[in-house]
């Protein structure tokens, strides 16, 4: 009967041994599509149709901003306005927008996508 083969480990004296195989850390690396380390949540009132731009910065600038239209309520025109260039900027930076109840927009940045399925929990 043919003896198997074994491979034997020879260790030379005159070659360095192999380094260990190098393995990259994807934690150390930001891709386009998702929100980087420092994102954060950012909460702000809109006054007048001037603070847009400012607003809009934060997203572009990859922040969550959740916005506090309550002051502008009764004017529709401001009002839709004021969402409608938001949600120009979300969709600029690939980011979502939506109306939380009577008085708040959520503004998200890129790679951050609002789900508006309700979870309801049942007991």
């Amino acid at each position: 009967m043919p003896m198997p083969f074994r491979k034997r480990t020879i260790i030379r004296p005159d070659k360095p041994p192999k380094e260990p195989r190098k393995y990259i850390d994807l934690n150390d690396y930001q891709f386009a599509d998702e929100p980087g380390p420092g994102t954060a949540i950012k909460i702000g009132e809109i006054v007048k149709f001037e603070d847009v731009p400012q607003f809009s910065e934060i997203v572009y600038d990859g922040d969550v901003l959740i916005l506090d239209y309550g002051s502008i309520q009764s004017d529709e025109l401001l009002l839709k306005r004021v969402v409608s260039e938001l949600k120009r900027a979300a969709n600029d930076n690939g980011g979502d927008v939506v109306v939380l109840g009577n008085k708040y927009v959520l503004v998200t940045p890129r790679g951050m996508k609002i789900d508006r399925n309700k979870i309801r929990i049942e007991s």
